[in-house]
Protein backbone atom coordinates (compact mmCIF):
# COMPACT_ATOMS: atom_id res chain seq x y z
CA UNK A 1 0.00 0.00 0.00
CA UNK A 2 3.23 2.05 0.88
CA UNK A 3 4.49 1.53 -2.55
CA UNK A 4 1.26 2.40 -4.45
CA UNK A 5 0.94 5.54 -2.34
CA UNK A 6 4.57 6.94 -3.01
CA UNK A 7 3.89 5.90 -6.81
CA UNK A 8 1.12 7.99 -6.98
CA UNK A 9 2.65 10.90 -5.09
CA UNK A 10 5.90 10.48 -7.54
CA UNK A 11 3.56 10.89 -10.75
CA UNK A 12 1.44 14.24 -9.41
CA UNK A 13 5.23 15.31 -8.03
CA UNK A 14 6.61 14.81 -11.83
CA UNK A 15 3.33 16.48 -13.19
CA UNK A 16 3.19 19.48 -11.67
CA UNK A 17 7.20 20.13 -12.78
CA UNK A 18 6.50 19.39 -16.11
CA UNK A 19 3.32 21.96 -16.12
CA UNK A 20 5.56 24.61 -14.47
CA UNK A 21 8.16 24.43 -17.15
CA UNK A 22 5.56 25.43 -20.60
CA UNK A 23 7.35 28.42 -21.71
CA UNK A 24 4.51 31.25 -21.60
CA UNK A 25 2.90 32.99 -24.98
CA UNK A 26 4.54 36.56 -25.83
CA UNK A 27 2.58 39.66 -25.08
CA UNK A 28 2.38 42.12 -28.36
CA UNK A 29 4.95 44.05 -26.12
CA UNK A 30 7.46 41.38 -26.37
CA UNK A 31 6.65 40.21 -29.64
CA UNK A 32 7.09 43.51 -31.50
CA UNK A 33 10.63 43.45 -29.41
CA UNK A 34 11.54 40.13 -31.24
CA UNK A 35 14.19 40.05 -33.96
CA UNK A 36 11.29 38.75 -36.35
CA UNK A 37 9.50 42.03 -34.93
CA UNK A 38 12.25 44.43 -35.43
CA UNK A 39 12.28 42.94 -39.31
CA UNK A 40 8.19 43.88 -39.67
CA UNK A 41 8.60 46.93 -38.34
CA UNK A 42 11.59 48.57 -39.85
CA UNK A 43 11.19 47.18 -43.98
CA UNK A 44 14.32 49.44 -45.14
CA UNK A 45 16.61 47.12 -43.02
CA UNK A 46 18.62 44.43 -45.04
CA UNK A 47 19.81 42.67 -42.00
CA UNK A 48 19.57 42.94 -38.35
CA UNK A 49 21.33 41.35 -35.52
CA UNK A 50 21.30 41.07 -31.75
CA UNK A 51 24.75 39.76 -31.73
CA UNK A 52 23.43 36.24 -30.88
CA UNK A 53 21.07 35.43 -34.17
CA UNK A 54 21.34 37.29 -37.80
CA UNK A 55 18.36 38.18 -39.97
CA UNK A 56 18.76 39.35 -43.74
CA UNK A 57 16.01 40.20 -45.84
CA UNK A 58 16.09 38.34 -49.74
CA UNK A 59 14.35 40.03 -52.60
CA UNK A 60 12.01 38.06 -51.77
CA UNK A 61 11.02 39.83 -48.74
CA UNK A 62 10.72 37.32 -46.17
CA UNK A 63 12.90 37.46 -43.21
CA UNK A 64 15.38 34.52 -42.93
CA UNK A 65 16.69 34.24 -39.13
CA UNK A 66 19.77 32.21 -37.71
CA UNK A 67 20.13 29.66 -35.30
CA UNK A 68 20.71 31.09 -31.19
CA UNK A 69 24.60 29.64 -30.60
CA UNK A 70 24.86 28.04 -27.62
CA UNK A 71 25.01 30.33 -24.32
CA UNK A 72 24.54 33.40 -26.32
CA UNK A 73 23.15 36.67 -24.35
CA UNK A 74 20.96 38.74 -26.94
CA UNK A 75 21.91 42.31 -26.98
CA UNK A 76 19.55 45.33 -28.58
CA UNK A 77 18.65 44.69 -32.15
CA UNK A 78 20.21 46.91 -34.15
CA UNK A 79 20.12 47.02 -38.34
CA UNK A 80 23.61 46.29 -39.77
CA UNK A 81 22.79 47.46 -43.44
CA UNK A 82 19.68 49.18 -44.76
CA UNK A 83 18.33 49.55 -48.62
CA UNK A 84 19.67 52.97 -48.69
CA UNK A 85 23.66 51.86 -48.04
CA UNK A 86 22.78 48.57 -50.70
CA UNK A 87 21.85 51.35 -53.81
CA UNK A 88 24.86 53.45 -52.27
CA UNK A 89 27.39 50.30 -52.69
CA UNK A 90 26.23 49.42 -56.26
CA UNK A 91 26.66 52.98 -57.52
CA UNK A 92 30.24 52.62 -56.43
CA UNK A 93 30.75 49.26 -58.29
CA UNK A 94 29.25 51.34 -61.49
CA UNK A 95 31.41 54.28 -61.06
CA UNK A 96 34.44 51.89 -60.89
CA UNK A 97 33.65 50.35 -64.01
Amino acid sequence: MRSAAAIVLAVAAFALGASAQTPPTPTPAQEEASLHGYGDREKTCQEWTDACRTCTRPESGEAVCSNVPIACQPKAISCVRRVEEKKAEEKKAEEKK
